[in-house]
């Protein structure tokens, strides 16, 4: 039987993947999709699904098929171009009369646009077109436009696109939808049916997605709104009831600890306080003695004092007189000072000639042993400066040589034997060594075998044996000229081909002598002489390799003594001729022994030649310089007596400046005026300060007379005094410190006086005390008071262990901190303690019994109203399945729908009954619950009474008061006639 409108005429898709661009008309009686696994069947589904609900909540039917997102539907372009494409419905709304819906989606976006296509331009009230749109309708020259573009383009229709809410709108406004999806909540529960519908499985089981399709939150929402509030309401009665429980508790746990510590401070205050008492009384009396004893020593201090000031003043006064007898001896010495100028002329002309006549007489002992010849002591003075001079050259070579490692080779070498020869013959003999080494190379180079140049290997190549002393002679000597070509640097002859210097080589030898003979080299003749050890003579050439061998390891011996003697000998020339002067110095070293011997006269050692030429001059003018020094020595004598009498001045002012002043002063005439100026006034302040102290000099001075014109005497009695004034300080700080300490102890008892009582012990100042509380050990006060305090506190510790206090609380701290209902400050009266806690306690059982049964009305009021919208929910469940079993009503295929609703396992609906009844009996006051009416907290109460009444299940409040949760629906799709 063919369905009513509005129905899907047709579904259309443009550049899907899969369906490409296709047609599919749906059958009005029914519409059956077939093909291979992978043929795009469930996308059919998918695209339905996306037309209807759009792409914020659109998800594969198809199970974990990932790569099904809004814009995998779509073919892939070739290259990097971006792909498009369109899925649409045709709905029939009335015979022949057409709306159609549909998406658009580019690769770009997972968003797909949903469009509406009419006939019409109002968008509130839909005009139907009046033949279907097909996928060829909407592609502009075969091409895929864009919405926007596609919606300028077309000229047969309207085509608009819309946002996701907009367009549920108008569906819903024109009854293409039967549901108003611009709810998010109702989108995703239709999305969700409508996935559970392409699969065709698992849809009986998805009881709470049909609750919430058929009944939504709503109902559930306004019931936690409703008990939210009355909770809310009720908040602080909750708290109210915990904390007047918790108070009770808390006051009956510390009011006997409290009365307990109260009694023990009050014992400890009694004695206490009589021992501090007593102790202030015993520190107070020591005080006013000591007071009296320091005043005694202070008033003998001050005369000490007087009696040193005084001596001070007789001090000062002797030391006036030396400042004026120093003042005195300056004077004379300043007046003699211009004598002592000219006799400082007179003392360096004497120093001159006394030198002068030194010299001659240093000249005479030079004549003496020179055989009084002047000439004689002058060549005598070159030689000796001459020799000290060869000397010093002489230790300086030798260092050079000791320095640089070659005395030995030196002293071995002929360039100490005969420098000039040896200067003369050392490059030939450096170039005969050369020669001897060359020639050993060649012979060394010859007597190898090996080698490719040796013209011994060719001769073993190409000779016969055994080999004449004549050739070998030649083979040896020009070995050393080689087979290569020398660079034409270093031109020289070279062999290159053997055979044609040894061919026919007896007719090319001439003129034979002992030494050896000429060899014709094409007209020029060369002397070659025999070589000295022949080898080749033998028959067969093996036999030549030992004797070569030897002869090759004595070639080599050779060679490395030639070498080493070359480089010695060039090695000494080169250190040698870097030292300046050189044959001077080797004639020096020549005559070392001798120069060794040598020791310069004493007298001409630091004698230059200036003063040596003016020492014979003064020697010359002998006479005159002996008168003059006569003349000059008289004058110098009178001098002396007279500087004589200058330095018993000077040594009298050195001993008073020493006495008087530091040594760093500068002591002039005008600084000891100065300074006995000052020293005087010093002498009339200090008299001042003890005529207004009234201390009577003169009668001091009388008894004490002996000091008026001894210093030793003053410094001695001084010093009495001072013996005596540090003793009297000693004294003094003994009584000061005694009396600090009995301060002390007087502050120490007010100060525990105001930590312990508050300042509420009054003392008598006047009382006397002359037993110290704190002597006597165990029988002491002081012990007696220290107990009872120690006692008292090991219990308070004990009480304040964990709270944040130290022993210094007081009782109105801990009733504060253990009581702070009861005592909301820490100043309390101690007597009313007990008083107040039992006020308190009574006061909190009447509030407790205030707090009424708010509690059990809301329940009973949130829980009638679950109940009554439950009973709402199965009856609508009813007349929904009612309606469904009507024979009118067949779905599409030939099936028949049913939904029934079944009592929840989780929830059974009994504790719901049961729990009204209970609480319907609370409000009436026949009966409490038994296990909760501890309970302080709603939610707690309700969550143990769900369980005491049946439930097992772990439940929230929510879940409770849901009334959707106390059923579940089945809904159930079969043929007709199963």
């Amino acid at each position: 039987m063919q369905n009513n409108f509005p129905r899907i005429f047709s579904l259309s898709t443009i550049g899907i993947k899969q369906h490409f661009n296709a047609d599919y008309l749906f059958h009005p009686y029914r519409t059956d999709f077939s093909g291979e696994s992978g043929s795009g069947k469930s996308m059919i589904a998918d695209m339905i699904q996306l037309i209807l609900i759009g792409s914020s909540e659109f998800k594969s039917a198809t199970d974990g098929n990932k790569d099904r997102d809004v814009k995998g539907m779509l073919l892939v372009n070739k290259g990097k171009s971006s792909s498009r494409g369109y899925i649409f419905l045709n709905i029939e709304v009335n015979p022949k009369q057409y709306l159609v819906i549909g998406v658009y989606i580019e690769s770009t976006s997972n968003v797909a646009e949903m469009f509406i296509i009419q006939n019409g331009y109002d968008w509130d009230t839909i005009t139907p077109l009046n033949n279907p749109i097909f996928y060829k309708d909407l592609l502009i020259n075969d091409k895929v436009e864009t919405l926007n573009s596609l919606s300028e383009k077309i000229e047969f229709a309207q085509i608009k696109s819309f946002k996701r809410r907009a367009y549920h709108q108008i569906l819903y406004n024109n009854d293409i939808l039967s549901l108003d999806l611009t709810s998010d909540e109702t989108l995703k529960t239709y999305a969700s049916i409508l996935r559970s519908f392409s699969r065709g499985k698992g849809f009986k089981t998805e009881s709470e997605n049909l609750k919430k399709f058929l009944f939504g939150d709503d109902d559930q929402n306004v019931i936690m709104r409703k008990y939210n509030e009355e909770v809310n309401n009720i908040n602080n009665d909750f708290h109210e009831h915990k904390r007047y429980l918790e108070e009770i508790e808390l006051i009956n746990n510390k009011q006997n600890v409290l009365k307990d510590i109260l009694e023990k401070n009050k014992s400890f205050k009694s004695v206490y306080t009589e021992y501090l008492i007593q102790r202030y009384n015993y520190w107070n009396t020591s005080k006013k003695k000591n007071t009296e004893k320091l005043k005694k020593v202070s008033e003998e201090l001050c005369i000490t004092e007087n009696e040193l000031q005084c001596l001070e003043i007789q001090l000062i006064q002797l030391r006036i007189k030396d400042l004026k007898e120093l003042l005195d001896n300056k004077k004379k010495v300043n007046d003699l000072s211009h004598l002592s100028d000219s006799n400082l002329v007179l003392e360096q002309e004497f120093l001159t000639i006394k030198q002068s006549k030194t010299n001659i007489e240093i000249v005479e002992k030079w004549l003496f042993a020179n055989e009084n010849q002047i000439d004689n002591v002058k060549i005598w003075y070159h030689s000796q400066k001459s020799e000290e001079k060869s000397r010093s050259e002489l230790v300086e070579f030798t260092n050079y040589l000791s320095n640089n490692n070659i005395i030995k080779e030196f002293e071995a070498s002929n360039w100490l034997i005969d420098f000039d020869k040896e200067s003369s013959f050392f490059d030939k003999d450096i170039k005969k060594l050369e020669k001897e080494i060359t020639e050993l190379e060649s012979l060394s180079k010859f007597s190898d075998v090996n080698n490719p140049e040796s013209l011994l290997r060719w001769t073993t190549e190409n000779l016969t044996f055994p080999v004449s002393h004549t050739t070998e002679s030649v083979l040896v000597y020009f070995q050393k000229f080689g087979k290569l070509k020398p660079s034409e640097k270093n031109a020289e002859r070279y062999v290159p081909y053997p055979e044609e210097l040894f061919n026919d080589i007896d007719n090319k030898i001439k003129d034979k002598s002992q030494h050896g003979f000429w060899l014709n080299l094409d007209g020029v003749y060369e002397f070659i002489e025999y070589s000295p050890n022949p080898v080749l003579n033998v028959t067969d050439h093996t036999l030549i390799t030992k004797p070569l061998l030897k002869l090759k390891e004595n070639f080599k011996t050779q060679l490395e003594k030639l070498i080493l003697e070359k480089q010695n000998k060039e090695n000494l020339k080169n250190i040698l001729f870097e030292f300046s002067n050189l044959k001077l110095h080797v004639e020096l070293y020549q005559r070392r022994d001798k120069i060794a011997k040598f020791n310069i006269e004493e007298s001409i050692k630091e004698l230059t030649q200036e003063s040596f030429e003016k020492c014979i001059q003064l020697f010359e003018n002998k006479e005159n310089i002996l008168k003059k020094h006569d003349s000059i020595q008289k004058k110098y004598q009178d001098s002396l007596n007279q500087k004589t009498i200058i330095d018993g001045h000077l040594n009298k002012i050195k001993e008073l400046e020493s006495n008087l002043f530091d040594k760093d002063e500068n002591v002039d005439i005008e600084f000891v005026e100065k300074k006995i100026i000052e020293v005087s006034k010093s002498l009339l302040e200090l008299s001042e300060i003890l005529k207004q102290k009234n201390f009577d000099i003169e009668l001091f001075l009388k008894k004490q007379s002996n000091i008026t014109k001894s210093k030793i005497a003053v410094l001695e009695l001084k010093l009495t005094l001072q013996n005596s004034l540090k003793n009297l300080e000693k004294k003094k700080e003994e009584n000061e410190n005694l009396l600090s300490f009995t301060s002390q102890e007087i502050n120490e008892v007010i100060s525990t006086n105001e930590q312990l009582f508050k300042s509420k012990i009054e003392f008598d100042d006047n009382y006397l005390e002359l037993i110290n509380p704190s002597e006597g050990g165990k029988n002491s006060l002081a012990h007696k008071a220290e107990q009872a305090k120690i006692s008292y506190e090991e219990n308070l510790k004990i009480i304040i262990k964990d709270l944040p206090y130290d022993e210094t609380v007081s009782i109105g701290q801990l009733a504060n901190y253990f009581l702070p209902t009861v005592f909301p400050t820490s100043k309390i009266d101690e007597d009313l303690i007990t008083f107040n806690i039992t006020e308190r306690l009574n006061k909190l059982t009447r509030d407790i019994q205030e707090i009424g049964s708010r509690k059990v009305e809301i329940l009973g009021s949130i829980f009638n109203e679950v109940y009554n919208v439950y009973s709402g929910y199965l009856t609508k469940i009813n007349v929904i399945d009612g309606y469904l079993q009507k024979k009118n009503k067949v779905i599409t295929g030939g099936n028949r729908a049913s939904l029934t609703a079944k009592k929840s396992f989780y929830y059974p609906d009994n504790w719901l009954s049961s729990f009204r009844k209970q609480l319907n009996n609370q409000l009436s006051f026949t009966g409490l619950f038994t296990e909760l009416k501890e309970e302080i907290d709603i939610n707690e109460m309700m969550i143990k009474a769900f369980r005491q009444l049946g439930g097992s299940v772990k439940v929230e409040p929510q879940d409770l008061m849901n009334p959707k949760s106390y059923f579940d629906l089945e809904f159930d799709l079969k043929l007709d006639n199963d």
